[in-house]
């Protein structure tokens, strides 16, 4: 299955991101995150990007990986867990969906996540939603404890 090109862009429905922090501080002070956005209802659709950047919201985003669609284990509810997230910290994610020609669509709007002794929501987030982005809308993160 094709993965995305810089070439062509994917002109599909806004992507939006809804993130879930399940997240912890181990010993060593890495932290996992989950991640999970609102499925996008492309017929061709192939798979999504999950993007992220330190410190600074919005492009340029640091690509952490592809997930094709055979590789969620619920396509109706889509999720990626990042890990190794750095203590003192905050993390912007963005997710992006792809076609089977390779198509990309452009990011959805950020969430954010703080890492401290705990993980919660980034200053600048309210109701959910960072600024930056421009895909999507509607994010939201939920801290939940472990």
């Amino acid at each position: 299955m094709p993965r995305p090109n810089e070439s062509h862009r994917f002109r599909g429905p806004a992507l939006f991101l809804t993130a879930l922090l399940i997240g912890f501080v181990s010993l060593a002070a890495a932290a996992d995150v989950n991640l999970a956005w609102s499925p996008n209802g492309e017929a061709d659709l192939a798979g999504y990007g999950i993007y992220s950047r330190r410190d600074v919201d919005g492009p340029p985003y640091d690509l952490i990986g592809y997930i094709a669609l055979e590789e969620l284990p619920d396509r109706d509810n889509p999720s990626f867990t990042v890990s190794g997230l750095e203590q003192g910290f905050s993390y912007y994610f963005a997710a992006t969906a792809y076609d089977t020609a390779g198509n990309e669509s452009p990011f959805s709007n950020s969430a954010c996540a703080t890492v401290g002794d705990q993980i919660g929501l980034c200053n600048d987030t309210v109701n959910g939603s960072g600024g930056g982005g421009g895909g999507g809308g509607g994010c939201f993160i939920r801290t939940l404890m472990p």
